[in-house]
């Protein structure tokens, strides 16, 4: 009996902990296609992995820039590299990712905030102002999740 409870408690850790890793691969996998897209003036790809407030926000505001700065400034910021330093699963619903950038005029590292919604986790950056100083690592007022 004890060999069998015993056989049980670790095979449901095993199996727990193997759904926390595929989840904080799920994590990653956004985080990183969301960051390398954004970074490499993508915004069509992005939106695929962003919460509605990011899109409203953030991604409108990042279309306005784009427009602004040209395909030269484009052409000389590309191509860009992500690599996801840190990974931090909060709750159920609330991680956040440290990432690297890494372009041919920037080198820093950011905070992404990702959310659960309706079973799917996405990248939520929504933005009240874009920063004066964009000389200073970046870091964009992060939203509370309502």
């Amino acid at each position: 009996m004890k060999k069998s409870t015993c056989f049980i408690l670790a095979a449901s850790t095993c199996l727990l902990l193997n759904s926390c890793k595929h989840e904080e691969k799920i994590i990653e996998k956004v985080a990183y296609n969301y960051s390398y897209a954004m970074a490499n003036y993508d915004l069509e790809s992005a939106a695929k992995y962003a919460t509605e407030e990011t899109k409203n926000t953030t991604l409108r505001k990042a279309d306005y820039l784009v427009k602004a700065v040209g395909e030269k400034y484009i052409e000389s910021d590309t191509p860009a590299s992500i690599e996801i330093i840190k990974l931090e699963k909060v709750n159920d619903t609330t991680a956040y990712v440290v990432y690297h950038k890494k372009t041919p005029q920037k080198d820093f590292s950011a905070r992404l905030y990702l959310l659960k919604r309706d079973g799917q986790w996405l990248a939520h950056k929504p933005i009240k102002e874009i920063p004066d100083n964009s000389s200073k690592e970046e870091e964009i007022n992060f939203v509370e999740p309502k």
